[in-house]
């Protein structure tokens, strides 16, 4: 890593144990192996003032004297609902585990425990902590400053998108937004919502894609206690937690025929039941939907009830794929570089001859996949300067064969198509890999309209590296 990076965080943990040995032996294992800026506290009393946002992760006995350690939860809750707590006891009991549980313990263990157990426990809860963060501070860039500045351009495309967004967002009606993968989608209906009459209220955010229909079922609606196995009391849907603010139904045409029915009810008449419940509920919420399918077509095929269709589509909003604005890239890598100097407090750029290069992709990922390029691109440059050489752009493959022009002739012809099909193959998976380098296999296999199998015998045949996220 070049000089004129900022350090790497690394994480602080805090133990709280009144046995020393115990402090000790955990200190040498989470500093040695797992690399980690440890202290510890045999004084639980003490304990308490030591804990302060600095913090990356608590953990403690459960059993001290004067001070115990469900005080030093509630104090650490305190000071951050973000920082994680782990507690270690030698005697368990489920009654304690449950009562540390709810009072947002995030693990539990019991002594004895192994290095790797504990080591395992401290890389989850850490992670967790990491996306808090992150979260929170994506959070403050939809409401902070920069509020209102994500939908960046000044083409004619994003001056016609901004005037629908007024238009939308001055009314209470349904919106359905289509566009590709990586566009803006949900930054405009954020955008909907925040400009609207309800953006004191919630907004709220699903993807149908992402869930199997029984969960996606319980995730929008709820769930009745004891509705199925698991269900050890009653969830709030989504739709009850955007009561009076908006609902946002991303990749709407994935959802499955039988939810669709389900929805289309609530859509007419704002009443819906929970799963296993018996009781209609009403709820006041805007509803913006979202796809990159052509549902028209998905009709047409079948998969999609055309009375929903026209019940979403009631204000139409398109977001335009970046190689229809291409005039707007210099303005989102300077958005996103910005952005990125601020939140780690670097102040790298980009050469005019880079983003000239930029200017002449298509990015097939769309803003997604630019703003992908210029994180990897912030990483390998070097004297705080991203140029051509940084940016991590697939290499075209020169002289491809074009399929009006390889059968030359009868004899042979069967292989000579293959050998095609083969290079097209290959060129498809290779775009897709570029496109979509923050999706996981799986995902890309199901955008591809392939298996997830199909598509890792791909990669392995044609000697493309890409790590599986699954």
């Amino acid at each position: 890593m070049q000089a004129s990076l900022r350090k790497a965080h690394v994480p602080r943990i805090l133990i709280v144990d009144d046995e020393p040995n115990m402090c000790r032996s955990l200190k040498i294992t989470l500093s040695e192996e797992g690399g980690y800026n440890v202290v510890t506290q045999t004084d639980s009393a003490a304990a308490l003032a030591q804990i302060d946002q600095s913090l990356d992760l608590v953990l403690t006995d459960l059993s001290m004297p004067n001070v115990d350690g469900m005080a030093v939860l509630k104090r650490t809750k305190e000071v951050s609902g973000d920082i994680p707590v782990v507690i270690m006891t030698a005697y368990s009991t489920v009654e304690s585990a449950v009562r540390a549980m709810k009072a947002g313990a995030f693990e539990y263990l019991i002594k004895p425990f192994s290095n790797d157990e504990i080591l395992l426990a401290v890389q989850k809860a850490l992670r967790v902590n990491q996306l808090q963060r992150e979260n929170r501070w994506l959070r403050a860039q939809l409401h902070g400053e920069t509020r209102g500045e994500q939908l960046i351009g000044k083409s004619a495309p994003m001056r016609e998108l901004r005037f629908m967004i007024d238009r939308a967002a001055a009314s209470e009606a349904t919106v359905l937004i289509t566009g590709e993968s990586g566009t803006g989608k949900e930054l405009v209906a954020r955008s909907i919502h925040e400009d609207g009459p309800r953006a004191s209220g919630p907004f709220v955010a699903i993807n149908c894609a992402a869930l199997a229909e029984s969960l996606l079922e319980s995730e929008l609606f709820g769930h009745e206690r004891g509705a199925f196995t698991g269900a050890v009391r009653t969830k709030i849907g989504r739709m009850e937690q955007a009561a009076g603010g908006t609902l946002f139904l991303d990749e709407i045409g994935d959802m499955t025929p039988t939810l669709q029915t389900k929805l289309l009810r609530a859509l007419e008449e704002r009443t819906f039941h929970r799963v296993g419940g018996l009781d209609e509920i009403s709820v006041d919420v805007r509803f913006v939907a979202a796809t990159n399918k052509d549902l028209e077509a998905e009709i047409a095929a079948g998969r999609f009830r055309e009375d929903l269709y026209y019940r979403l589509n009631v204000v139409a909003l398109r977001t335009p794929p970046l190689r229809e604005r291409a005039g707007d890239v210099p303005l989102l890598v300077q958005h996103f570089l910005e952005a990125a100097n601020r939140r780690e407090g670097q102040s790298i750029e980009i050469s005019p001859s880079a983003v000239e290069l930029l200017c002449a992709q298509r990015f097939p990922g769309n803003v997604r996949q630019l703003h992908n390029v210029i994180e990897r691109a912030r990483l390998l440059c070097t004297e705080n300067l991203i140029e051509p050489s940084d940016l991590p752009l697939a290499e075209p493959r020169r002289n491809r064969p074009k399929l009006d022009h390889v059968v030359d002739s009868l004899e042979g012809g069967w292989g000579q198509l293959h050998a095609v099909v083969k290079e097209l193959e290959r060129e498809l998976v290779e775009r897709a890999m570029s496109a979509y380098a923050d999706r996981s296999n799986a995902e890309i296999a199901k955008i591809l309209g392939t298996s997830r199998r199909v598509l890792e015998l791909r990669l392995q045949e044609f000697e493309i590296d890409k790590r599986s996220r699954d």
